[in-house]
């Protein structure tokens, strides 16, 4: 009898032990942020540190929070991959790519959220250029991850629009890897081969400033409308394995959506205080304010774009709806 209670004693605390293993999460969160103001959940998330309150609600009050500044969604699809990264944060483009490499694999990517729509702009400093149709040899096209860049993707799409999808590729030899903040240098110094960039806010609106600068294309009117721009991805095996944790940082993205449209210059505010002081609040504000910007969580106008991608072949799998890209915790959000 005595044996018996040993053993079945040895069984619970084996048992217990197996439990606790199972459990387990990660130690440490490993977050990034890029450059603009469509990643202002991110900032705001940092800033306030809602992904460690939301840890601490999960029960996980040691978990550690690092933040990452990466310049392009390319890069962090690297880091995602290798894991230096557990959720990654970026264009659409770049997120796709990744959720049709990964498809049915161990480490199947997919969407978070979304994080903002807002128009993106193709601008110039070279008068003679007014549509697409008017670049030449001569000029260069700045884009962060120049390739695979959602505004690469726009681009592609507006010019399979003009010459036809087997040109789409046609202005590709004219673009120029460079970040945002580096492009609208180079675009503005006047200097050198950069006579065009294809941005974001702040970027476009810093550079509209100059009056020898215009407008040539709005993402807008490639996608007939407002369409996700930014959006954070992870991998299936690290939701799976780390379930409160993937939670906390839902909550927080949650958490700082409601706060950012609820007190937008208090959101300016600490872009802001986080940049330096470079970008001055009431100019942020006004960007912020403008009604074609949205900061929400529901993928708008993904699935034309993704359907896009596959038309021209940079991705292989077709997704059928929206919730093809994404996990579970945004279905019901009115996505598209």
């Amino acid at each position: 009898m005595k044996r018996t209670k040993i053993l079945v004693a040895m069984a619970a605390a084996l048992g217990l032990a197996a439990s606790t293993l199972a459990s387990a999460e990660v130690d440490e969160v490993k977050m990034m942020s890029q450059y603009g103001i469509g990643y202002m959940q991110l900032t705001v998330m940092k800033h306030d540190k809602l992904i460690e309150k939301h840890l601490k609600a999960e029960g996980l009050p040691d978990t550690k929070v690092t933040w990452a500044k990466l310049g392009a969604g390319s890069a962090a699809n690297d880091a995602l991959l290798a894991g230096s990264l557990h959720f990654a944060a970026g264009g659409t483009g770049p997120a796709i790519i990744l959720w049709d490499r990964t498809h049915g694999s161990n480490l199947e990517v997919r969407g978070v959220s979304a994080l903002s729509s807002m128009p993106c702009l193709l601008i110039s400093r070279n008068p003679d250029v007014k549509t697409i149709k008017d670049f030449t040899d001569k000029d260069r096209i700045s884009l962060a991850g120049a390739g695979s860049s959602v505004q690469t993707m726009y681009l592609q799409k507006e010019v399979a629009k003009v010459y036809g999808v087997d040109h789409y590729k046609k202005l590709n030899p004219l673009m120029v890897k460079l970040s945002h903040p580096d492009g609208l240098r180079a675009l503005l110094s006047g200097q050198g081969e950069i006579t065009a960039q294809f941005t974001s806010p702040p970027f476009q609106n810093i550079a509209l400033q100059d009056p020898k600068i215009h407008v040539v294309l709005n993402s807008y009117d490639v996608m007939g409308g407002p369409n996700t721009f930014l959006m954070v991805w992870a991998t299936e095996k690290f939701r799976k394995e780390n379930p409160r944790t993937y939670k906390a940082v839902f909550d927080a993205l949650e958490e700082a959506t409601a706060s950012i449209n609820a007190d937008k210059k208090r959101a300016a505010q600490i872009y802001s205080q986080e940049g330096g002081g470079k970008e001055k609040v009431d100019f942020l504000l006004k960007i912020m304010n403008d009604p074609q910007m949205h900061y929400t969580l529901a993928p708008e106008r993904i699935l034309p774009f993704a359907e896009f991608m596959h038309k021209v072949g940079i991705i292989k799998h077709e997704p059928k709806s929206w919730k093809d890209l994404f996990f579970p915790d945004v279905y019901g959000l009115p996505g598209s």
